[in-house]
């Protein structure tokens, strides 16, 4: 990568990242981004670790932020993502601190960006994983990028556009983890604006520091993973919220579709259970 890349990269979008108890790992990825040139703005839900914080203070091209206690995912990202606006950024790329990433990762995503530049404007997020990139049956001389237009998408992964995020009041701080991706899927439908996704991103993974499960059925491999029964019920509330504020909103498409995930993730957990309980 060049360094009049990295000054174009720059420009657009700041690396964003929320941590709770972090291992060196995520350090290394994101030392590896900074040595680049990449901003990162990191927002620290536990603070009294210095692990992150130290960190920081080490490098100059990475902001720390925090409330001195574990605020949550949804007050993180949205704190992240105002922040950038205001620091003149067009756009956020959120990480999770479990998902893996590189240089090829940021270069195609840039790619992504000064290739469809012309029609983001209508989106609030395009979200970038590596779920077709062994697909060898994709025309990718039609659509180069395999992009489309999608109902969710998660955090990790997603190029947020900061001036489409002012304009919906970003993400919404009330929902701690759970369904904070999928209330602001909800939020910018119910305000005009797309959601996309592009599944050829190289380098990332978002599974391998996961601590899933693998289990086998009917010949293929699937991967569970078991949350504790106070993890259940906060998401079984955030679900059941998020439900109704799509009914109340009159979006019947979001409603289908959160209960779909919901009822799924409900039988997902039931299978973990069954296969925690067998192993």
């Amino acid at each position: 990568m060049t360094s009049e890349n990295l000054t174009n990269i720059k420009n657009k979008f700041v690396i964003g990242v929320v941590t709770y108890h972090p291992n060196e790992k995520l350090i290394a990825r994101l030392s590896t981004a900074i040595t680049q040139g990449f901003e990162v703005y990191v927002f620290d839900n536990s603070p009294h670790l210095n692990i992150t914080r130290n960190f920081c203070n080490d490098n100059h091209n990475c902001r720390y932020f925090t409330c001195g206690k574990n605020v949550g995912l949804g007050y993180g990202i949205s704190m992240l993502c105002a922040q950038a606006y205001y620091d003149k950024y067009s756009a956020l790329l959120f990480f999770d601190q479990d998902t893996i990433f590189d240089l090829t990762t940021l270069e195609f995503i840039d790619d992504f960006y000064n290739y469809y530049l012309d029609i983001l404007h209508g989106y609030s997020a395009i979200v970038f994983n590596s779920k077709k990139i062994s697909d060898t049956s994709l025309n990718t001389t039609v659509n180069k990028f395999f992009f489309k237009d999608v109902l969710m998408a998660i955090n990790s992964g997603s190029l947020y556009f900061l001036e489409n995020l002012n304009k919906i009041n970003w993400h919404n701080e009330t929902y701690f983890v759970d369904c904070v991706d999928y209330e602001f899927c909800l939020n910018s439908n119910n305000n005009n604006f797309k959601i996309g996704e592009c599944s050829l991103a190289p380098g990332f993974d978002h599974e391998t520091e996961q601590d899933n499960l693998k289990y086998s059925f009917f010949g293929k491999t699937y991967l569970a993973r078991r949350y504790s029964m106070s993890r259940i019920i906060d998401s079984c509330y955030a679900s059941l919220r998020l439900i109704i504020t799509a009914i109340r909103t009159r979006n019947i498409i979001y409603t289908i579709e959160i209960s779909r995930i919901f009822a799924g993730y409900l039988v997902y957990q039931l299978i973990a259970r069954l296969i925690t309980k067998r192993n």
